[in-house]
């Protein structure tokens, strides 16, 4: 599904950072493993522009069918799924609003796994994206990091992240993340192996149902 952007070699599509789009996704998950069962509780997805740029935000709770999982991680309750829509649902709206842009998730192969799942599950083909991992470009950069999460690395650039855990909150903070990383590594372009993906033809307007507190800001 996600086919990763070079961010030092030119391979590939050539694509101007501050010209391209970027779709940056969170989720959060009942647990580690979609092979065992495990789903998307929710999702939050920040579309920007390689300047920082935001121009869309996006998120939901998901009925995941199943228990909602580590509660005690990601906060959220059955209650709190109850009328949220199911993968299949939105999976139009999300894979529109993913194409023309090159997807960018910290860890993305976790989001990777879980997102290939959710489409199989619902009977659709998983899109072939172009993609960049926000904790490959920090290992890449050399930063004097102890280690690689989410956390370690906005700390080091002094992002605040006070909603750990919640998918639109950590979406942001890796949407500001982005900038920061590539600028270090000198990278001004990207070769993409694949380019964007096109639309698809047609799009639902499920109802959504966004965590409490966490409404998108456009």
């Amino acid at each position: 599904m996600f086919a990763y952007a070079d961010p030092v070699r030119m391979l590939g599509v050539a694509a101007e950072v501050a010209r391209t789009e970027f779709a940056v996704v969170d989720l959060e998950t009942t647990g580690f493993s979609p092979a065992r069962g495990d789903r998307i509780v929710e999702i939050g997805v920040v579309r920007m522009r390689g300047t920082g740029e935001v121009l869309r935000e996006w998120t939901t709770l998901l009925d995941p069918g199943r228990s909602v999982g580590a509660s005690h991680v990601h906060r959220i309750t059955a209650a709190d799924v109850v009328g949220a829509p199911r993968f299949g649902q939105i999976a139009g709206e999300l894979a529109g609003l993913l194409a023309g842009a090159v997807v960018v998730a910290h860890n993305a192969s976790f989001e990777q796994r879980f997102l290939e799942a959710e489409f199989v599950a619902a009977g659709l083909a998983p899109p072939t994206l172009p993609a960049l991992c926000t904790m490959r470009l920090a290992k890449a950069s050399g930063l004097p990091l102890a280690d690689h999460k989410l956390g370690t690395c906005c700390a080091h650039f002094g992002l605040t992240f006070p909603d750990a855990h919640a998918a639109l909150a950590d979406a942001r903070v890796t949407a500001r993340l982005l900038p920061l990383l590539l600028a270090g590594l000198g990278t001004r372009s990207l070769g993409l192996p694949v380019p964007p993906a096109r639309a698809p033809e047609s799009l639902s307007a499920p109802v959504l149902k966004p965590r409490r507190g966490f409404a998108p800001a456009r």
